[in-house]
């Protein structure tokens, strides 16, 4: 008899997903992607083993599942060696897009430019397509990257301080129309009470975050995690040296930077020269 499965592990995956549906409270495709918020048909390439959702999708089809304990465990282990075989750059990062949304407090510096979390959906696939994704695969990776926003109208989000360089405004990414729209965007966010954001002028020079963007999260009773940004490769590590390190940095560079008021003026600056 030909077994249900073989060895690969997105087959593998699916094929959990699938009994997990099967096991539920909502044994139908069509009523899990209607509990779970999903598409059905990216549901059914899930449990085909064509694709390996997002963190946030497998964890809102695990929960509509009524899936826990042991066997949750499972699946989120079987998950990682999937995302390992379909994508070995976001398999590497996978442990800071899981400590994200579960995080008090967010710091960013960002010398080149606008944070994931703040980041408009054309601006996002602008820069997608940059980095050489092809237009299928940018508008995937950008629908992902506007769920983890989500985060952001939570009333009990984290605490967000963003550092930008001035730079970061000037710099076109896509059309003037998609730098304005950012630069609203920005200065929408800054509304928010939780969201602090800071911009390094560049009349100041040299700062102590040029060699590269930082990312820390803190959450309550576990390793804060860093997160840093380089030309080839991103590196994330629960590390206290290097954690330590980056977040003196951080605090430098913030130091430097305008107040939450004065940063609000040079984006409004910004937005009225892509404007203009």
């Amino acid at each position: 008899m030909a077994a249900p499965y073989d060895d690969n592990p997105k087959s593998l995956l699916g094929t959990l997903l699938r009994m997990a549906r099967q096991q539920g409270p909502h044994r139908t495709q069509e009523a899990l992607a209607q509990a779970a918020g999903v598409e059905r048909s990216g549901l059914t390439r899930m449990e085909s083993g064509d694709r390996v959702p997002h963190m946030e999708t497998l964890n809102e089809v695990l929960a509509a599942c009524e899936v826990t304990g042991l066997a949750r465990t499972a699946v989120e282990f079987m998950w990682r060696i999937a995302r390992r075989a379909d994508d070995p750059v976001k398999a590497r990062l996978a442990p800071w897009y899981e400590v994200e949304p579960r995080a008090h407090t967010l710091r960013f510096w960002q010398p080149i430019i606008i944070p994931g979390l703040l980041q408009t959906e054309k601006y996002a696939y602008e820069v997608y397509r940059a980095t050489g994704r092809g237009h299928e695969k940018a508008l995937e990776d950008t629908r992902a990257r506007m769920a983890r926003q989500d985060i952001l109208a939570r009333q009990d989000g984290p605490t967000v301080v963003i550092v930008l360089d001035e730079l970061v405004l000037r710099r076109p990414i896509g059309t003037d129309e998609v730098m304005a729209e950012q630069c609203a965007k920005l200065l929408q966010v800054a509304e928010n009470p939780s969201v602090l954001i800071h911009v390094l002028p560049s009349s100041l020079g040299a700062s102590p975050g040029l060699g590269g963007s930082v990312s820390l999260a803190a959450v309550s009773g576990e390793p804060d995690v860093l997160l840093t940004g380089s030309m080839l490769e991103d590196v994330v590590t629960t590390d206290a040296n290097q954690v330590r390190a980056a977040s003196n940095i951080f605090e430098r560079v913030r130091g430097r930077a305008a107040s939450t008021d004065g940063s609000k003026i040079i984006i409004g600056e910004a937005q009225g020269r892509w404007t203009a």
